[in-house]
């Protein structure tokens, strides 16, 4: 397959793509050089189901596996310690290591309903956090402003209300796009609202002198509530690995106005 084939495949049912130039050039050096890109998307096992929403990213990732490419299926069992507030307006309550650990658990068994277990590669950014200094920290911090982050809507509208904003939050993206780092990551994918997060990736990977990756974002899923996106944390969704009743009358309690997409 050429490398326009490959575009169009990838580019179906994306909502962006930063940048169609840079992942041509990629493809382009990948078949030249017969080395597959490291496609990355990341995971917070903040509840033990994968749903519906996750899927759509989940069918992409298959994509490029079936393109030849090594996908990389990131737990974020540190991260999802620090909370990622991204498209909310509170942070995101801490998880014990216990629960993470048995959802981080149950996720391995279920991404393979999707992905094929011999070309995935299952990794946990706490195996490079754990080793992480308070220097590296620091360094790592340096590569971003408060008022960059302050400029995510999300952030704003609690700034201007006066809501309370963790530290911790600051750093969240910055450690996201660590990941991108350590994995040297070509491609990173992920949802619409995790743009600010996967550009800080890229923003991340240049600053430690690597070529920034392509960030490729498919839509969000709304919920079984038809407003707000699909999510664990929210309970408005349809788990892949519920008993098949349950999947079926939770789907049969979608809207019409949602059942087509």
């Amino acid at each position: 397959m050429d490398t326009q084939e490959a575009i169009q495949i990838i580019s179906r049912g994306t909502t962006e793509i930063i940048s169609v130039e840079l992942l041509e050039k990629k493809l382009t050096k990948s078949a030249a050089d017969k080395k597959p890109l490291v496609i990355k998307a990341g995971f917070d096992p903040t509840a033990p189901d994968i749903h519906l929403g996750h899927v759509v990213l989940l069918r992409k990732m298959k994509q490029f596996q079936d393109l030849g490419h090594r996908v990389v299926f990131l737990i974020g069992d540190f991260t999802a310690q620090v909370g990622d507030p991204t498209g909310r307006n509170e942070l995101r309550k801490k998880m014990s290591p216990e629960d993470i650990e048995r959802n981080a658990r149950t996720y391995k068994e279920q991404v393979f309903k999707v992905l094929d277990s011999k070309k995935t590669e299952v990794v946990f950014n706490s195996h490079w956090f754990n080793r992480f200094s308070a220097q590296n920290l620091m360094e790592l911090a340096a590569h971003s402003t408060v008022a960059q982050t302050l400029a995510r809507a999300d952030f704003k509208k609690r700034f201007e209300t006066g809501a309370e904003i963790s530290l911790l939050e600051f750093i969240y993206p910055l450690l996201q796009g660590y990941d991108s780092v350590h994995l040297k990551a070509d491609v990173e994918l992920g949802g619409s609202d995790q743009k600010f997060n996967l550009l800080m990736g890229r923003q991340v990977q240049e600053a430690y002198g690597q070529q920034p990756q392509v960030v490729v974002m498919t839509p969000l899923l709304e919920g079984l509530d038809g407003v707000q996106k699909m999510s664990k944390s929210l309970g408005n969704y349809i788990g892949i690995n519920e008993p098949a009743r349950d999947q079926f009358g939770k789907v049969m309690s979608v809207s019409d106005e949602l059942m087509y997409r």
